[in-house]
């Protein structure tokens, strides 16, 4: 077991072996609330970008759904006549300024989920650990009227307009213990002050239910499954049907919802499952030599280009279905801010 796993064992159980870290848990609290109240009380210090600013992010470590998301609301917002551009950190990616990302962009270069985003969301986009100049190079270079930030919820030198908070709908904020104790980045009360609250659930579960929020809910979609060199499309229902054992590989954050999304789409039989560290590098022996083979959408922009023997790769789009009270609200919000941005200049 991974020291990964290991910590998120800790994090989502009864009893934790993570505890033997709360004596340091008042220093944490001290520098979490120390540079929350710094973005606060001096904005100025942070970058405002001349249009509206969306970060998408959450207040725990692994994954929440935020890519999903981004994708959503660029095309809620090209649907209401915006331009919207998506900026991210580029998780991996050892570059020195902030960077373009295209649809065939490698992604040892510029990062995984950058590299999926710019393929789905169809939208200019930027990588760059600072965030801020990031949004400075993308508005420099491109005629987007709407900035999303992909995470970036405690990046705070970019100052932000609209905050929604991505929450895991099974793991909830697991202990609500902050790093290295729980999986709390910030304090739980921090999601009473963002602008949305957003989990991936057909309904609501026991974590979410016990939190006093109010929280929406989105579902994701999921119908086929493609290859890997992206020529052949099959139905999840035919992919699935016979008796065929399926490998299962994951380099995500929470592995496990994957799983039981292909089981909810009818995966009976597993030969073997393989979970890798968040933003793994694969290499040709991460992949099995024979028989069907089924991987993350994120995953897949990393193994496309390896010299795999096995021709029997596929990876599972996912698609996030935002609920209509959402995005009449979101949309009203994004109004809202242009209205008080125009009456100030």
């Amino acid at each position: 077991m991974s020291l990964e796993a290991w910590f998120i064992r800790s994090w989502y159980g009864e009893r934790g072996w993570t505890n033997i870290f709360k004596p340091i848990q008042p220093l944490v609290k001290h520098l979490v609330d120390k540079k929350r109240m710094a973005f606060l009380t001096h904005p100025e210090n942070s970058y405002q970008a001349p249009v509206p600013v969306i970060v998408v992010g959450n207040i725990s470590v692994g994954g929440t759904g935020k890519s999903p998301m981004v994708v959503a609301l660029c095309e809620l917002l090209k649907e209401q006549g915006y331009r919207p551009g998506i900026v991210s950190r580029g998780h991996g990616a050892k570059i020195t300024s902030p960077t373009h990302v295209y649809i065939d962009s490698l992604a040892s270069e510029v990062g995984d989920e950058p590299v999926m985003l710019a393929r789905r969301a169809a939208c200019p986009m930027v990588v760059f650990p600072n965030r801020a100049k990031a949004v400075q190079h993308l508005l420099a270079t491109t005629d987007v009227n709407v900035v999303l930030s992909d995470d970036g919820m405690q990046h705070y030198r970019l100052n932000r307009d609209i905050e929604i908070a991505m929450l895991d709908a099974e793991r909830g904020i697991g202990n609500g213990q902050l790093l290295p104790v729980g999986p709390l980045r910030e304090p739980v009360e921090r999601l009473s002050e963002v602008d949305f609250v957003v989990s991936i659930a057909a309904k609501m579960t026991k974590p979410l239910s016990q939190l006093t929020l109010s929280v929406e809910l989105a579902h994701l979609i999921a119908e086929h499954l493609v290859s890997l060199d992206g020529s052949k499309m099959k139905h999840c229902d035919q992919a699935f049907s016979n008796d065929d054992p399926w490998h299962v590989i994951a380099a995500i954050g929470n592995p496990q919802r994957f799983l039981n999304t292909l089981k909810g789409l009818g995966l009976k039989h597993i030969a073997s499952q393989h979970w890798f560290a968040d933003h793994h590098a694969f290499s040709v022996s991460d992949i099995p030599d024979s028989g069907p083979v089924v991987m993350t959408e994120k995953d897949s922009v990393k193994c496309q280009f390896l010299d795999i023997m096995n021709s029997n790769l596929w990876y599972l789009p996912v698609s996030l279905v935002l609920p209509e009270p959402f995005k009449q609200a979101f949309v009203a919000k994004l109004k809202q801010i242009e209205v008080e941005d125009k009456h100030h200049e």
